[in-house]
């Protein structure tokens, strides 16, 4: 199985490409976007152990995407004659194939849900929501030094002794801890919540990606939503994300009635 090394801000495929191959990630990370009516729009960061472009070479179809290197990135290349060999018969690559689909379907489903939300709102509302939706155009925020995560009076006694988080990488998870669970969305979380019935947080809830300077949150199709500086994201919203500003971020997994309330620190 050949492999290829990617240099920083190289383009791997082009939307509307012939599909021929798919990728799997060995070191590096790779960000997939599309082009929409409302111009570029970033869809998700894809790191180490995930595999991407094989739809399209399964169902015959041009790349619905593009997908680029953001930093250095080394890839395994699956021919459509390996992807068995490679991928459905071997398990450890299998069980990261099958978290990422999980989490593709997951995604797909809150923008179709946005995009219905959208279409249903008064016209007055739609360019704001537009331009929402593609948030990667938009003006970047002002350089920051670091990015923390806090708990609050609400949420102190729901995670006793949990200190601020450093947030260095970029897709950075946050979801429901799931105890006993050794696999799934917990073997991909960044920030594993703890969580009682009825649950706020969702096992893969929201995600906090970084565009150049600016940094965003992204709901991931949660069951109750997130709630960035009072603005809903998904929970049939039409928005799914929400941009950081310097300063003190407001952060609420589910709803304002919930406990599970956070700051963001960025500065």
């Amino acid at each position: 199985m050949p492999r290829k090394t990617f240099p920083p801000g190289e383009t791997i495929f082009q939307q509307g490409d012939e599909s021929e191959e798919a990728y799997w990630i060995l070191s590096g990370s790779v960000e997939i976007s599309i082009e929409a009516p409302q111009g570029r729009s970033v869809l998700t960061t894809l790191e180490a152990g995930e595999i991407f472009g094989e739809m399209g070479m399964i169902d015959d179809q041009p790349r619905a995407a593009t997908a680029r290197a953001l930093t250095s990135t080394e890839l395994d290349v699956i021919s459509e004659a390996d992807f068995a060999s490679e991928v459905l018969h071997n398990e450890t690559r299998l069980k990261l194939y099958l978290e990422t689909l999980f989490e593709r379907l997951r995604t797909n489903a809150a923008l179709l849900q946005a995009e219905l939300s959208r279409h249903a709102a008064p016209a007055t509302m739609r360019p704001h929501a537009e331009a929402r939706l593609a948030y990667a155009g938009g003006a970047p925020a002002a350089a920051v030094a670091q990015l923390t995560l806090e708990t609050t009076p609400q949420s102190a006694t729901l995670h006793p002794g949990m200190r601020p988080v450093l947030i260095t990488k970029f897709p950075f998870r946050i979801g429901r801890r799931s105890d006993g669970e050794h696999g799934g969305f917990a073997a991909r979380l960044d920030l594993a919540l703890s969580d009682e019935r009825p649950y706020s947080i969702s096992r893969g809830h929201c995600l906090i990606e970084r565009k150049g300077d600016a940094y965003f949150v992204r709901d991931c199709g949660s069951r109750l939503g997130t709630i960035v500086n009072g603005t809903q994201l998904g929970a049939g919203s039409t928005e799914l994300t929400g941009q950081l500003q310097p300063g003190e971020n407001e952060l609420v997994l589910g709803t304002r009635e919930g406990s599970q309330q956070f700051v963001l620190h960025l500065g």
